[in-house]
């Protein structure tokens, strides 16, 4: 028994021992624990040097949390900081004159040129009509003929002065008007009227609306028709030995003819059918 509680004390003093060895081990490990550390490596590129790597201990901080700012927040505060740039002081600039520049004359607008058309000289005679016979040589007029026959009124084809009311050897009613249009002399005969309008004389002024008669048959005449002759030629003008009389008249205008000159075709565009001037 004796033995035994020796052995019992032995084992205790051991197993005390091991346990303040430990114990001590600890303690010593804890308190030559070092501060843990990274290290982190700058690169210095210089042109004269060569490159070298230097080494820091760079103690581990704790990491922070990243602290977060409302938009609004920044939103006023840039709106407040570009409110105190606005409000220094303006600062006058004085630009220095190139004396090479030189100031573009300032063009006006330019205004479209107004086109004037010259006014309408020469006209069809008759409201309604048609071409029968154009001018030819030994028929040196137009032949126009109207459904409305009788009825249809005759017109001067242009301003002038009656120079003639007379029949021919034939018995066709006929008159005869002198236009003169920018100083240049033009007659135009009307030949085979069924009769006259009223109040006409020679000598008297007539407009493109003024009635000269009715259109007829009268003379040697195959039906209801009007002869136009227009001639470049004042017509029983004893000035004009081209056309002091009938005869001249009738000469000058076959060699007019033959010249290419078409009377009032030559003055304006004659259609073959029309229902109005």
């Amino acid at each position: 028994m004796k033995a035994k509680k020796i052995k019992d004390k032995c084992l205790i003093t051991i197993s005390i021992s091991f346990l303040l060895i430990s114990t001590g081990l600890q303690l010593n490990t804890m308190l030559q624990k070092e501060v843990p550390y990274e290290i982190s490596y700058e690169y210095v590129n210089i042109k004269d040097m060569a490159q070298a790597k230097v080494t820091n201990k760079v103690e581990k901080s704790p990491v922070q949390e990243p602290v977060i700012i409302p938009l609004t927040a920044l939103l006023l505060n840039n709106n407040q900081e570009e409110q105190e740039k606005d409000k220094g002081e303006l600062q006058e600039v004085e630009l220095e004159e190139n004396p090479n520049h030189q100031e573009e004359p300032i063009q006006e607008e330019q205004q479209p040129e107004e086109i004037f058309l010259p006014p309408q000289v020469w006209y069809l005679p008759t409201e309604m009509g048609r071409v029968t016979q154009k001018t030819c040589y030994g028929h040196t007029a137009l032949d126009i003929t109207s459904p409305r026959a009788q009825g249809e009124t005759i017109f001067p084809v242009a301003n002038g002065i009656i120079s003639g009311i007379y029949k021919d050897g034939a018995g066709a009613l006929i008159i005869t008007i002198l236009h003169d249009i920018d100083e240049k002399k033009y007659t135009s005969q009307y030949v085979h009227l069924s009769r006259y309008a009223k109040d006409l004389y020679v000598g008297k002024p007539v407009t493109i609306n003024d009635a000269l008669g009715q259109m007829g048959t009268t003379g040697v005449s195959t039906g209801v028709h009007l002869h136009l002759s227009v001639m470049d030629c004042a017509l029983f003008d004893p000035n004009d030995p081209n056309c002091s009389n009938l005869n001249y008249f009738f000469n000058y205008s076959n060699r007019r003819v033959n010249e290419g000159y078409f009377g009032l075709e030559s003055m304006i565009t004659v259609p073959e059918e029309w229902n109005s001037r």
